[in-house]
């Protein structure tokens, strides 16, 4: 390697060096940006509805179509901030000394129950103390700190709405002076491939809104059965943490648990908690398995046109290298790269000429 190459190699990695520190340092504008696209999929049929069904101007129609998305907002905000500073101001006020009285206490009891039964299985677990080494008050801490941060989550608010807006009212400029910035020849494939994705993109959000409603809808009817105050926030969240593949309804079962049972500290019984839990799991895990069987496939396979094992296997690696912001983008970002290699690539040319 000549001294020219070296110097050219050298100015390579240092601008690509460069350029990964930048977009780190700009990491929240990005996904700003990243959360507006997607929101501009979801919101533009009903854009394109306004405008064809009332004949009125694309920034009338766009400002229509940011007014429900802003509403929308508000009713959640309002739904539930007052539920989690109330779920804030019961924990901060929990005596976590007693709250591990309790359930040592049932605990003690569950096991002389089954001794009286003659059932040794559960001997072992007499000796066990895990119990008295659990810090309880590390729920305290969770969710005063969930409180602290629901403040600068309004900047982030603004600027997405606002990204929005103009997507929605400039996206056919913005798509226009982006092609024009590629060669001619290139021009009418990828107008094609970003309509194609766009369609794509736009049937798998509103197939996840769709899936989140219905969740929504089963969990309500759960916590409503089960007699938990708060039953129509909780199933919310719990239903939105469904987007998250995999991981969403570990926690959304967790965080159902724990908010099920902070609803009323006062008058808590840990017996009763256990029962409910039990209730409570078990219809959590009958509604999973009606997710994973028949609403996960239908949206996967029939709005991004790709097979479950093939959706499993890119959502388990994206996951592995970028963590849970990785399982919720893998799916819109494979549809994209999927669209656009399969137009200008053809896997057949390239494995024939790999194996000359």
């Amino acid at each position: 390697m000549n001294s020219k190459e070296l110097v050219k190699s050298v100015l390579t990695l240092s601008f690509l060096g460069l350029l990964a520190w930048v977009l780190f340092k700009i990491k929240l504008g990005l996904l700003y940006i990243l959360i507006a696209l997607i929101l501009t999929l979801i919101i533009n049929p009903l854009n394109k509805f306004f405008k064809c069904k009332f004949k009125i101007n694309n920034t009338l129609s766009s400002i229509l179509s940011i007014s429900i998305l802003i509403s929308f907002f508000s009713l959640v905000i309002g739904l539930f901030v007052p539920i989690l500073s109330k779920q804030g101001r019961n924990l901060s006020l929990l005596n976590t000394n007693e709250f591990r009285e309790k359930f040592e206490s049932t605990r003690v009891s569950i096991l002389k129950y089954f001794e009286s039964q003659n059932i040794s299985l559960l001997d072992f677990f007499t000796d066990l103390n895990l119990i008295s080494e659990i810090d309880f008050s590390f729920v305290t801490k969770l969710f005063n700190s969930i409180i602290s941060q629901i403040g600068s989550l309004s900047i982030g608010i603004l600027s997405v709405l606002f990204i929005t807006f103009f997507l929605i009212r400039d996206g056919n400029n913005i798509f226009k002076y982006s092609l024009s910035l590629f060669p001619s020849s290139q021009r009418k494939k990828l107008s094609q491939s970003f309509l194609k994705i766009e369609n794509l993109l736009t049937r798998y959000f509103s197939g996840v809104l769709i899936q989140i409603s219905i969740l929504f809808i089963f969990y309500f009817l759960l916590l409503l059965i089960l007699g938990v105050e708060n039953s129509l926030a909780i199933a919310f969240i719990c239903a939105v943490l469904n987007i998250i593949p995999y991981i969403g309804p570990l926690i959304s079962i967790v965080l159902m648990i724990i908010l099920a049972a902070t609803n009323n500290l006062d008058a808590f019984i840990f017996s009763e908690f256990l029962i409910n839990s039990v209730w409570l799991f078990s219809g959590f895990i009958i509604i999973q398995l009606m997710d994973n069987f028949l609403l996960q496939p239908y949206i996967f396979s029939s709005s991004i046109k790709s097979h479950p094992l093939e959706v499993f296997v890119v959502i388990i690696f994206s996951g592995l290298l970028f963590g849970i912001f990785g399982l919720i983008i893998a799916i819109p970002l494979y549809t994209t790269f999927k669209v656009i290699y399969n137009s200008f690539f053809d896997t057949r040319k390239i494995l024939s000429g790999l194996f000359k």
